[in-house]
């Protein structure tokens, strides 16, 4: 209202903690209609009034600061809030639940094409300006004068608003004959705007449902119900090829029909091509695609289509869980229980936490799928937190496939020396001899593992992270895979002098050359963040290997789930210990995660199918187990360990990493934090009935990138009250120890402690 005086609350798009707080600015009158909760503005900011842009998150009618100490706000940047009004609570619980800057919340629900200020694309459009009778006379008039200009009328007869390009294009006119049709009068040309498209293919969109089983259509009659009420946690533990694809679209299509808005997740981006394409098949221009493998122009744009509501679903990994509906209705994340759902980089969310959380604060369903859902997940089921929904037969009824694991002790008695143990070579002999196709999983990309000295015992190591260099054949140079450091492969012993020197262990290089000569007449293609490194390597890769191109895919852990491979009859793991030894107590779930997902792979099409698993340690019970597909056994083994030594989810981890240059003094800061932390909580009874272990250690990656790195363990009591004050705590010691040149990262939900 005209001479109403308004204040906005702005968060300045700058991430420093001393800047972390709510900035009051003065509406100007002539911005009163533009100004709005979300809205992203400039504002003079500092003694200099220097420019900066904000996020509007509040507005208020008065304040108790002089007026005039209030400056205004400069300008509004876009035509609408960037910031959905009813996101503004998941940006606060975020900024108190991960410990992260206000700003860094609101980055992760921004895209990054638009604070980068991405122009939107626009290309010109022909059409004509007169009606049809009219064309033909013009027709007529121009053929005999220039074919060109006649063709291009005729063209623009056919189908009006063609891109100026496409008219060329087809009628091989050149510019100067389209020109002459607009000054005549008879056409005109048009700038518009169009949006990047991230998906060039186009299925064949209209697809009808599949006839569910009895399992699938109890856990979408389950889901509807929940749709309609509003509110719903589930977790669907459906084995391989149960079919839950198909339960997330038929869900989605109960949930448009409610004019609900679907989000699904996926952990890798090599999974977005087949649920995209699932999805489009059904929905078609209605869904959206959201991953960081797009640019940021098709980032930006499929943002605003999202934001404009033009579309009802979106596809995509983690970020996605920030998709900007208005009428979401349902979450759904497969394979939730992959690591790759929590971010490694600041506000370090979890999207099973935020889409919990985003949930409850909207209205809707959220729903976990997974054939082997995290331990954590499935104990939170058997307490109720979760509703559980269990399928446990694949469709079809088609029987999950035999595993034979494989003791590779016993081949190096035989003196088998290759990476294929008798049992895969002839397996995969046979898959080639019937033109089948293999999957092969080796959790571990590049030629070798690592290069030693066999005369003094020398490891090459990366100088900036002192860990092993990876060696990569195809340029011959080793490679760190934490700073991306390259270096040249050493002719010499760098310690000793000695010639003895070579690479050991394995990677998928390595594996490739080994299969090549085993198998001369084999097409394998590889899959590994190597070969993925391009935009849309991970569509063409599994394109390519879905139209029988290529006889045997082999890759790191992103083949091993979600792909749906009719002709693959052959899964091999050609080292299944290779997750099983990393230093983490959860390393028996992810090995038994690894090999039940790769497992699953195989025996999807009509002629069934076989795994195969390498090990040296075959009686392990995750092997065991997996080679059962028995997940209750696991589950029921493993939570008996957890309990026993107090590992999650008997217990809640608080990872305080401490980074630094020198190394004295980011071991002194590391005790000094124990020690601040450890006289806090011994002066709080409810700190200290919650605690179960604190203290400093070195990192087991001890250097990365030339910062060296030790972090401050708090093990505490699982219980809301606890965790409510060590949040408290926690803000405390982050506000005593500000301005220390280290960095601190603070991790309330640690997956991996490396």
């Amino acid at each position: 209202m005209k001479g109403e005086v308004v204040y906005a609350g702005v968060i300045i798009d700058q991430a420093h903690p001393s800047l972390d707080k709510v900035f009051l600015y003065l509406v100007p009158q002539d911005l009163m209609e533009k100004v709005q909760v979300g809205s992203r503005v400039q504002v003079p900011f500092g003694p200099s009034n220097r420019k900066v842009e904000g996020y509007v998150i509040m507005l208020e009618s008065e304040t108790d600061i002089p007026s005039e100490r209030v400056k205004a706000i400069n300008k509004v940047m876009d035509d609408y809030p960037v910031l959905p009004r009813h996101m503004i609570p998941l940006i606060e619980w975020m900024k108190d639940e991960y410990h992260c800057l206000t700003i860094d919340a609101i980055r992760c629900i921004v895209p990054p094409g638009l604070r980068a200020n991405i122009k939107k694309k626009a290309q010109k459009l022909v059409f004509l300006n007169d009606p049809g009778d009219l064309v033909e006379e013009h027709i007529s008039y121009i053929a005999s004068k220039s074919q060109y200009m006649a063709d291009v009328l005729r063209l623009l007869a056919q189908q009006d608003g063609i891109p100026l390009e496409e008219v060329r294009a087809a009628t091989r006119a050149p510019l100067s004959s389209i020109k002459s049709l607009e000054k005549r009068g008879w056409i005109r040309i048009e700038q518009q705007e169009v949006y990047r498209d991230p998906w060039a293919y186009e299925p064949d969109i209209g697809i009808q449902p599949k006839v569910l089983t009895q399992e699938q259509r109890q856990a979408v009659e389950e889901l509807e119900t929940a749709l309609i009420k509003g509110y719903g946690k589930f977790l669907l533990q459906g084995v391989t090829g149960s079919g839950k694809t198909e339960v997330y679209i038929q869900a989605a299509q109960k949930a448009l029909a409610l004019n609900k808005q679907v989000i699904v997740l996926v952990p890798e981006i090599s999974l977005t091509p087949q649920t995209v394409e699932r999805f489009k098949s059904h929905f078609g221009q209605r869904v959206a695609i959201l991953h960081s493998g797009l640019s940021l122009g098709e980032r930006y744009d499929e943002w605003r289509r999202i934001r404009n509501q033009q579309v009802d679903v979106v596809v995509g990994a983690r970020s996605a869980v920030f998709a900007p509906f208005e009428r979401l209705g349902l979450i759904i994340i497969d394979e939730a229980h992959e690591d790759s759902y929590k971010s490694d980089m600041q506000p370090k969310y979890h999207a099973v936490d935020v889409a919990r959380k985003r949930c409850e604060l909207e209205g809707a369903v959220l729903l976990l799928g997974s054939a082997t859902p995290a331990i954590t997940d499935y104990y939170l089921a058997q307490k109720g937190v979760y509703k559980k929904i269990e399928m446990k037969y694949r469709v079809d009824q088609k029987p999950l496939p035999p595993v034979e694991i494989v003791d590779m002790r016993k081949e190096i008695e035989l003196g088998n020396r290759s990476i294929l143990s008798g049992a895969l070579y002839r397996a995969l002999k046979d898959v080639l001899q019937k033109g089948q196709q293999a999957i092969l999983l080796i959790n571990r990309r590049g030629y070798a593992q690592f290069v030693s000295c066999r005369s003094c015992g020398f490891v090459v190591k990366c100088s900036n992270c002192d860990i092993s260099l990876t060696y990569h054949a195809y340029d011959n140079s080793l490679k760190c895979h934490y700073c991306g450091a390259i270096h040249p492969y050493p002719n010499v012993c760098p310690a000793c002098g000695s010639k003895y020197i070579k690479h050991f262990g394995i990677g998928t290089q390595k594996a490739e050359e080994e299969i090549g000569k085993l198998f001369p007449q084999a097409r394998v293609i590889r899959m590994d963040m190597d070969t993925t490194s391009t935009k849309g390597a991970h569509q063409r890769i599994l394109k390519a290997f879905g139209e029988g191109l290529y006889d045997i895919l082999l890759g790191t852990q992103m083949i091993a789930k979600g792909l749906d491979f009719p002709r693959v009859t052959l899964v091999g793991v050609i080292a299944a210990d290779t997750v099983l030894n990393l230093p983490d107590y959860r390393s028996p779930e992810k090995a038994f995660q690894l090999i039940t997902q790769v497992a699953g792979r195989a025996g999807r099409g009509p002629h069934g199918g076989r795994v195969i698993i390498q090990t040296y340690q075959p009686q392990h019970y995750a092997i065991q187990f997996a080679a059962r597909h028995d997940y209750i056994g696991f589950y029921s083994r493993e939570i008996e360990i957890r309990k026993q030594f107090m590992y999650p989810p008997f217990s809640h981890m608080i990872r305080i990493l401490i980074m630094g240059e020198k190394e004295e003094d980011v071991i002194k800061l590391a005790n000094d934090s124990k020690d601040w932390l450890k006289q806090r909580i011994d002066g709080s009874y409810v700190l200290k009935q919650g605690l179960d272990e604190i203290g400093a250690y070195s990192a087991p990656l001890e250097r990365i990138n030339n910062k060296y790195r030790w972090h401050v363990l708090i093990r505490i009591k699982p219980d809301d009250i606890y965790r409510q004050a060590y949040h408290g705590l926690v803000d405390e010691y982050l506000e005593w120890f500000i301005g220390v040149k280290e960095t601190i990262i603070v991790d309330f939900h640690p997956l991996s402690l490396l």
